[in-house]
């Protein structure tokens, strides 16, 4: 039986979707091997591959079966969990037709579900976790019912066939099921041992933790998919307008409790890592990140400092990105200016700096180098190309991007976004001096055309949806956090 079921789109048929939901339910109720009943169900004993000694070693399974038996907080009914081999394939046949959705989204005929968080930023009257509420709206095609509440059965399922991992199924907990079986035991007076039957589909949504909360849309018959995501934007845009409740979409499991940030340079964690493991190995106190500084501090810009700090803090990629934007942007015409100064000095003359407004230097700089004002007036493009051209310092930029993560550079080399064309940066490439100009440039070019994407909403052009896109953000964010720290902290005292 597959473990690393994948996404969905790996899924190809409900053959291979049953065999998952069954590896679902036999890991979460820890029974390997369920038995199959004549009149069509398949039955789980919880706990079954622990008392029957599951790994083939005698000691070990000994020791498996007494932690589990003599566990204080563990059900003494022997617990069975049934499921109808038609409700699996039920569910399989509806998640196959979902696989072109989000991998925390379900679709069917006329219905679509999501995941989704309670962004709402104040404390409030809340629905009570675990309940749900159902709103009946209008449409133009008929009445559509809209529930919020706890995530389907079949929702549930989707979210774990994540690939494989320690926190694949974390959204699931099996102390609640402990707990709802012991409750249960007392209800009816069940006893050690004594045999009981319960759904296995009900075990799973109890297993659910209780701040997941799905958007759930019910539309008349022949509803289409893009109605329905219409009609999930229109809901959540009413209720925002009308209490302050924001509910955003999910599209990410492991961003569950908060958005997708911004990439973390714990510098230190790198450069002290064999002090700690000394440490570690001797017994004796580690210290902490920050307890003291490896550089000495530097004379950075009051203003400028203030906005780097607020752009580390930022809990979001879009304010991570455009804090750091911020601080390149205000030498941004100063660095035009001077490039274009270097560029008249080279014919002999003198750019002399306007009283009023710098960027009226163009008109002189059209005069001295004869040249059209289109190739020398102020543009921000031209002006962030034109401060990495004099500030960047590629090898070093490469360096710091490898040592937040092994893939970075590579994601530089190769990756595209969905909202905004950007050029490939290959910093692993050996490169001579002109090599290394147009690389700086084609750097200024990717940051700036982000930027473009995610401050402009323009209807006729490319551009940055919040939340959709907010993944593919988090990962633009930290080379314009390193063009930015390169600007704001003198060469020497950079680590």
């Amino acid at each position: 039986m597959r473990d690393n079921f994948g996404p969905l789109s790996d899924l190809s048929d409900v053959e291979e979707v049953v065999e998952a939901i069954v590896g679902v339910l036999s890991q979460q109720l820890v029974d390997y091997e369920p038995e199959g009943e004549q009149d069509g169900r398949l039955v789980f004993v919880l706990g079954a591959t622990l008392e029957s000694g599951g790994t083939g070693v005698d000691e070990i399974d000994d020791a498996l079966r007494n932690v589990y038996r003599n566990a204080p907080d563990r059900p003494r009914a022997a617990w069975e969990a049934e499921i109808e081999f038609d409700a699996i394939e039920k569910i399989a046949r509806r998640l196959v037709s979902s696989k072109g959705r989000p991998d925390t989204q379900i679709e069917g005929p006329a219905t679509l579900e999501m995941l989704v968080r309670d962004e709402t930023p104040y404390q409030r009257l809340k629905r009570p976790q675990g309940a749900s509420v159902t709103y009946n709206v209008r449409t133009s095609a008929g009445e559509c019912a809209v529930t919020v509440g706890p995530p389907s059965i079949d929702l549930l399922l989707r979210l774990a066939f994540r690939p494989m991992g320690f926190e694949r199924t974390g959204f699931l907990d099996r102390q609640r099921l402990f707990q709802f079986l012991i409750e249960q035991e007392a209800k009816k007076r069940l006893g050690e041992g004594a045999r009981t039957r319960v759904s296995a589909l009900r075990l799973l949504r109890v297993m659910a933790r209780p701040e997941l909360v799905s958007l759930r849309l019910e539309g008349p018959r022949g509803t289409g998919i893009d109605e329905l995501e219409k009609l999930a934007t229109s809901f959540r845009t009413r209720i925002a307008y009308e209490s302050d409740v924001v509910l955003a979409p999910v599209l990410d499991l492991d961003h569950l409790e908060s958005a997708p940030s911004q990439p973390r340079f714990i510098r230190q964690l790198r450069l002290r890592t064999t002090e700690f493991a000394d440490a570690i190995g001797q017994g004796s106190p580690t210290g902490f990140m920050g307890d003291r500084l490896l550089g000495a501090l530097a004379g950075a810009d009051e203003e400028l400092s203030l906005r780097y700090l607020r752009a580390i803090a930022a809990d979001n990629p879009f304010a991570a990105f455009m804090g750091y934007y911020h601080v390149l942007e205000y030498q941004m015409e100063e660095a035009w200016f001077e490039s274009l100064s270097r560029r008249v000095a080279a014919v002999g003359g003198v750019l002399q700096r306007p009283v009023d407004s710098i960027r009226k230097a163009s008109k002189q700089a059209r005069e001295l180098l004869g040249v059209k004002e289109d190739e020398v007036r102020f543009t921000e493009l031209r002006a962030v190309q034109n401060l990495l051209e004099a500030s960047l310092d590629v090898p070093r930029l490469a360096a710091d991007l490898g040592r937040l993560d092994a893939g970075t550079v590579k994601y530089f080399a190769a990756g595209n976004l969905p909202f905004a064309d950007v050029p490939h940066l290959e910093f692993a490439r050996p490169l001579d001096a002109d090599g290394e100009a147009e690389l700086k440039r084609e750097t200024a070019s990717r940051i700036y055309n982000v930027r473009c994407a995610i401050t402009h909403s323009k209807a006729s052009a490319r551009r940055y949806s919040p939340y959709t896109d907010d993944l593919h953000l988090a990962r633009e964010v930290p080379l314009v956090r390193v063009a930015a720290e390169q600007l704001l902290i003198p060469p020497d005292q950079l680590l």
